[in-house]
């Protein structure tokens, strides 16, 4: 299907344009605090040099904890408040505690700063999330799938220029401290808390007033916890979604282990203190993984819906497990910075591809009444494997991280587990690429022309 008309019609939707740049300017800003907050907790003398893979895992888990929990939930207050009121005010808050981080962080390893990030980051699960919600009112039905694909796609690049700038002034040296790298993220969020409220009425955004929910917020929490339960249940029943929802989790698992892995080499056995006693190659490096990163789900946003389309959905996550096989063992047999960076590209493919094929499974291969009850047992899978995976790697890997062994033992993981789910799925795809699953509420459109 050619997206291209609607791409036009998005470009001249000025409601769609204004909603885009709240995106934006606060995605931009998420970039600028987090990797001010990695370069703080990492390279900041203040807080000691710490090489304990346990401590990385900890301060990963301790900032994105509240975040991964926190999901399910959020659905109960954007659909019960003013979406506009939501984002613009969640922007602000973020703006307020970026202060107090900024005054506090050079201090040391300071509680105050460290509850301000991890409620930060929390509340970017009311902006995205409400700015996810609000597109049905701005956009028209027919650009709906392109809209959420392009305004992922931009907030995917504005992250990522958000932590290349902030990476970029501080390998040159700029003199620019750490408090001021996350103040500037709070400029980011303070504008998108200015764009959202002066470009939309308070109840524009929704949700609207016959579609608000009338019981009361705690009640709507007991509710999602109990649905949460309801969803695990159904999955009992649609085996496509929920086969392709454990592989995403024991992925994400085997991703945790390596993303520690790949923390502690470069900076313990990648860094020679003689030569780089700044840090700057370290730094450098860490800079190149995330830009790759973020290659690697730009790649797999155009690839998946070819791929799936032409190999079938199963067959593409069967592959990307494979890939991700070979990628590790590669990476066991050579342990070089440069293939490091290759791979954190191939792997992030393999990850977002997989990501893509299970929404899509989800939205495809289950019932409109169970959809999203399903995602919130979705997106609490993909953030608990992640955040075990992590605490895993510490519990085996050495404090200058040369672990090939525990390399290879990932990617066996990674083989058994690509062998396992094509068996096990041989009857039960994800989706069906080819024609419209019976549990989608829309009628299979027509082809004629």
């Amino acid at each position: 299907m050619r997206t291209d008309g609607h791409v036009r019609t998005l470009a001249a939707n000025r409601r769609f344009r204004k909603l885009l740049a709240v995106r934006l300017t606060s995605q931009a800003g998420d970039g600028m605090f987090q990797a001010s907050l990695a370069l703080s907790v990492f390279f900041n003398p203040a807080l000691g040099d710490s090489t304990d893979p346990f401590a990385y895992a900890a301060a990963v888990a301790l900032l994105l904890g509240p975040y991964s929990l926190l999901g399910p939930y959020v659905g109960v207050v954007l659909d019960r408040f003013s979406r506009r009121r939501l984002i613009g005010g969640a922007n602000v808050l973020r703006a307020a505690l970026v202060v107090v981080v900024a005054l506090t962080l050079p201090t040391g390893l300071d509680w105050t700063w460290v509850l301000c990030a991890m409620v930060v980051l929390a509340a970017n699960r009311f902006v995205l999330a409400g700015l996810g919600a609000s597109h049905p009112h701005v956009v028209d039905p027919p650009e709906l799938v392109t809209a959420n694909s392009l305004a992922s796609t931009l907030g995917a690049l504005a992250y990522g220029l958000g932590l290349a700038t902030t990476g970029v002034a501080r390998l040159v040296d700029s003199g620019i401290s750490y408090s001021m790298l996350a103040l500037a993220a709070g400029v980011g969020y303070l504008v998108s808390a200015t764009l959202v409220s002066a470009a939309f009425a308070r109840s524009e955004l929704g949700p609207d007033a016959e579609d608000t929910e009338r019981t009361g917020l705690w009640r709507g929490v007991a509710a999602t916890t109990v649905g949460m339960l309801q969803g695990f249940r159904h999955l009992s029943r649609r085996r496509g979604p929920a086969l392709i929802m454990a592989l995403q989790g024991t992925h994400r698992f085997l991703y945790g282990i390596v993303f520690i892995i790949a923390i502690a080499l470069f900076m313990g056995f990648f860094w020679n203190v003689e030569s780089d006693p700044s840090r700057a190659t370290t730094i450098s490096w860490l800079l190149v993984l995330a830009i790759m990163g973020n290659l690697g789900v730009l790649a797999a946003a155009v690839v998946t819906p070819r791929a799936t389309r032409v190999w079938g959905p199963k067959n593409w996550a069967v592959m990307l497990m494979a890939l991700c096989a070979v990628v590790v063992a590669a990476l066991a047999g050579t342990m070089k910075p440069v293939m490091f960076a290759v791979a954190v590209l191939l792997v992030n493919i393999a990850s977002q591809g997989i990501k893509i094929t299970v929404d899509t499974s989800i939205q495809r291969g289950v019932e409109d009444r169970y959809r999203g009850r399903v995602f919130s047992v979705n997106d609490t899978i993909y953030n608990v494997g992640y955040l075990a995976g992590l605490f895993a790697a510490a519990v085996v890997v050495p404090p200058d991280g040369y672990a090939p062994g525990a390399l290879v033992g990932v990617a066996v993981s990674y083989g058994l587990i690509c062998v396992a789910y094509a068996y096990l799925a041989r009857d039960d795809a994800p989706y069906d690429a080819q024609a419209w699953s019976p549990a989608a509420a829309e009628p299979r459109p027509s082809t004629s022309q």
